[in-house]
């Protein structure tokens, strides 16, 4: 089963320094990076899309062989689009050639006994048609980003009211409950949730800023 990648700053960030240092196929080291920094979300997007893990995993390959062939024709200047949306618009593309794989290659003409021409047995697959690709890579993207900022969030407020905001959010534990485990009254608790989503919205709105 495919493992999630462990997400810290890096996952969200690819430095222009790399991706010029991708340009030199030669590089192993920076290519290696990119593939670890890269690897999970691709992979995220691609099963989010309906693809199995064996597809997926085609798909990052192919990503990858593409990137490295065409890598060189993208521009290292943050003013002309990110580096990411790129990235993701190439593995929009390798999914697509998936669901391209699934169709029937051949169709039997002969006649039935009944005289009705017979199709080969097929997979019911999701059509890359009724899939919204750039749709999923933003939802995934968003996803981490949120991971990071409340990452980042953890270490910006005190504990105690990070406990307040994770069990109200994550928890789904109502202000009541909340109030009563950590002895405080649901005024204070509407108050340091009112006060955290704050701190949250500003540090997703920083992270945006920095990432693109």
């Amino acid at each position: 089963m495919l493992m999630p990648m462990k997400l810290d700053e890096e996952t969200l960030r690819t430095s222009w320094t790399l991706v010029a240092h991708l340009k030199n196929v030669d590089d192993q080291e920076n290519w290696q990076k990119f593939y670890d920094l890269y690897r999970g979300l691709i992979l995220g997007v691609a099963m989010k899309a309906g693809l199995r893990e064996d597809e997926a995993l085609d798909v990052l390959q192919e990503t990858m062989a593409s990137v490295s062939k065409t890598i060189g024709e993208f521009e290292t200047d943050s003013a002309r689009g990110s580096f990411r949306a790129w990235l993701l618009k190439t593995a929009r593309w390798r999914i697509q050639d998936q669901f391209r794989k699934r169709l029937p290659v051949a169709v039997n003409s002969d006649p039935s006994t009944d005289g009705t021409a017979t199709r080969p047995s097929v997979e019911r697959v999701a059509d890359s048609r009724e899939v919204d690709l750039e749709k999923i890579c933003d939802e995934e993207w968003q996803k981490r980003l949120m991971e990071q900022a409340r990452k980042e969030l953890q270490l910006e407020v005190k504990a105690e009211h990070y406990q307040i905001f994770h069990l109200l959010t994550t928890e789904e534990k109502s202000v009541a409950e909340v109030a009563n485990m950590v002895g405080r009254s649901p005024a204070q608790i509407y108050l340091v949730k009112h006060r955290v989503s704050q701190a949250l919205k500003r540090i997703v709105k920083r992270l945006e800023k920095r990432f693109g």
